[in-house]
């Protein structure tokens, strides 16, 4: 009886852990490499389908990762802002307009969420992390397929 109990507590503690370990917590694949936990009226978290429509729409895309990360492959049109260089303050070039959407991402979500929460207490309203390149299913272009065709 004891070991009847004991087999059936530990079959529901790994059926639980296996859960806690292999479902999904965000709605992406692969998941960001640790938890996305920041919450704000002013943040959001969007599918790349989502962050897609958002682009055709003219919203602007902020890649947080660091200039070799963006030189070997990047989404097209976005902008490479460091998340190293983002202070609290901070007012985009590529989106001045603080009232107005503006999309985040890096390798997975994590960075983007922490440059997220720099962008929210700047004054950002509409600040949309669309995770990253791990889950973006649209193709990269690199620094030389992104720059304009040299003047002759």
């Amino acid at each position: 009886m004891l070991l009847s109990s004991f087999l059936a507590v530990s079959l529901l503690t790994v059926a639980l852990s296996g859960c806690a370990s292999q479902c999904p917590v965000e709605p992406v694949t692969p998941q960001p490499a640790t938890p996305l936990s920041y919450q704000n009226p002013a943040y959001h978290k969007v599918t790349p389908d989502v962050a897609r429509a958002l682009m055709e729409q003219g919203v602007p895309v902020i890649d947080v990762r660091e200039p070799d990360e963006y030189a070997a492959g990047h989404i097209k049109g976005s902008v490479n802002v460091p998340l190293s260089t983002l202070k609290p303050g901070t007012v985009l070039e590529s989106a001045p307009d603080v009232t107005k959407p503006v999309l985040v991402h890096c390798r997975s979500g994590v960075r983007a969420e922490n440059a997220s929460k720099i962008l929210v207490e700047s004054g950002y309203s509409y600040v949309f992390n669309m995770y990253g390149t791990q889950q973006w299913p649209y193709g990269f272009v690199t620094e030389e397929e992104s720059s304009p065709e040299p003047l002759l």
